[in-house]
């Protein structure tokens, strides 16, 4: 499994966003397709086992150049579990 994977299925639509993640995406004022590009070029800065799964934090560019945060479940559907700045914890 892993990042290439994942990008896979986001970019055919295949993945969950938890309303934890959707909440947070709001507040900071930041778009689903963002996200997506996220996960699709993004790189991996940190991943860590946990139960279930794996979880990756991936870094992306959104349009105006800053990066944003997603953290991603890498489950046999990656579900999106945050959405942050990279200079936050997520």
């Amino acid at each position: 499994m892993g990042r290439r994977r994942i990008a896979k299925l986001v970019a055919s639509g295949d993945y969950e966003m938890t309303k934890h993640a959707y909440d947070q995406m709001i507040a900071r004022d930041i778009f689903i397709k963002q996200v997506e590009e996220a996960l699709i070029n993004g790189r991996v800065v940190n991943k860590w086992s946990e139960y279930g799964g794996e979880k990756l934090a991936i870094v992306g560019e959104r349009y105006n150049g800053d990066d944003i945060k997603v953290i991603v479940k890498d489950t046999e559907i990656p579900k999106v579990i945050t959405v942050c700045y990279p200079y936050e914890n997520g």
